[in-house]
């Protein structure tokens, strides 16, 4: 932390002054480009909160006395709830919900601000940790979230967080925004979504939470499974075939992800897939992808839960040696450990079968994992609700 801290003080830009009071904070930069669309016609600022992120550090006298006074323990709590209470907003907006400084500031501030989060992925963490807890492995159940308004993908969220204890005060489902923007761009650019292969592989090497590891079981070999089963599967039954990244190129973990391939794949395995490995360059090329694939397989991925409310058919598997990554639809759509011979049965009926056949053979209703508001988008959902928030 301290080699961090020095970097930031070479790095960084100091500003003299307090930063001037806005209405809406949004809390964390890493994703702004996502909220483009979202944050269109408001006045903001932008609080950066990762250390190896900080550009400006603002210091005046004011910010060092309200940091001696918020100090707990931690300069970086201090500093950014110091700012905070500078700045004065209505609404503390994120959009990375799993943020544990988020819910560790929105707990010490929530009688002040509005502090809100809209959900950016699938959340597993909650029930990671419940795991780990239940089969003693860490001392202690999971309790750092604390949202106090949060606009979630759907109704399995709702029931997730409650089950589990999560602490948040008011839930409302407003769908992905990532799907949206998505959607959006294809409109405005006329993106083709002609069917150009049989099977998309959504890649997830390391998509796990690290902490999992400490159980010492093999996600690792869920992960390989799945696969060895799609690359059989598409050999065997002379498909097209294309596997989405998970990592952009110029991403350190690229090669990390090549990697587990190497160690999982045989020579003709490997050969034959990274002749359709994607290369993820420009934005949403991965949804381009899905869009032109007849099924999308994958174990965690948010994708899946994208897919389905794209109205794209899915197969999601999970290999690995728990409960945790199952899908939350049961049904035609998702599949716990099997043979090879169960997972080709399965994925060849669903190639088979047209979309309307496919989603009526779903336990549940698409929107239960992700909100399909015909009359809004999530973009304008969360512009609504941000303006009520302001409002108040």
């Amino acid at each position: 932390m301290l080699i961090k801290a020095l970097k930031l003080l070479l790095k960084a830009k100091f500003v003299f002054c307090s930063p001037k009071n806005y209405n809406l904070l949004i809390f964390d930069d890493k994703s702004i480009e996502e909220l483009k669309n979202v944050l269109i016609n408001y006045d903001y600022f932008i609080l950066e909160t990762r250390v190896e992120r900080i550009k400006k550090i603002y210091l005046s006298l004011k910010i060092i006395f309200l940091c001696f006074k918020n100090y707990r323990g931690n300069i970086l709590s201090a500093y950014l709830l110091s700012l905070i209470d500078i700045i004065h907003p209505k609404v503390v907006f994120t959009f990375i919900d799993n943020s544990y400084k988020f819910s560790e500031l929105a707990k010490l501030r929530h009688a002040k601000y509005k502090f809100v989060a809209l959900q950016n992925g699938a959340r597993y963490e909650h029930k990671t940790f419940r795991y780990l807890f239940q089969k003693k492995i860490i001392g202690h159940d999971f309790d750092k979230f604390y949202i106090p308004y949060f606009l979630c993908f759907g109704q399995h969220e709702i029931n997730e967080y409650k089950e589990n204890n999560i602490k948040v005060k008011n839930f409302f489902k407003v769908g992905s925004l990532r799907t949206s923007n998505f959607l959006h761009l294809a409109k405005k650019k006329r993106i083709t979504k002609k069917l150009l292969y049989d099977i998309c592989l959504i890649s997830e090497p390391y998509a796990w939470d690290k902490i999992l590891n400490k159980a010492n079981l093999p996600f690792e070999e869920g992960i390989a499974k799945l696969l060895k089963f799609v690359v059989k599967f598409s050999i065997k039954n002379d498909l097209k075939f294309i596997i989405a990244s998970r990592y952009k190129k110029n991403n350190p973990k690229f090669a990390k992800e090549h990697d587990f391939y190497k160690k999982y794949l045989t020579n003709n395995e490997l050969d034959y897939l990274l002749k359709r490995f994607f290369i993820r360059r420009e934005k949403f090329h991965s949804y381009k992808l899905m869009c032109q694939s007849k099924v999308v397989v994958s174990t965690m991925s948010t994708m899946l839960r994208e897919n389905l409310f794209m109205k794209g058919k899915i197969l999601a598997c999970n290999f690995t040696p728990t409960n945790i990554f199952n899908f939350p639809i049961k049904g035609i759509c998702s599949i716990k450990n099997c043979s090879f011979k169960d997972f080709e049965k399965r994925l060849l009926y669903i190639l088979s079968i047209s979309k309307k056949e496919f989603f009526s053979k779903l336990q549940k209703n698409s929107s239960y994992v992700i909100e399909n508001n015909n009359n809004y988008s999530t973009i304008n959902t969360v512009k609504k609700r941000l303006d009520l928030l302001l409002k108040k």
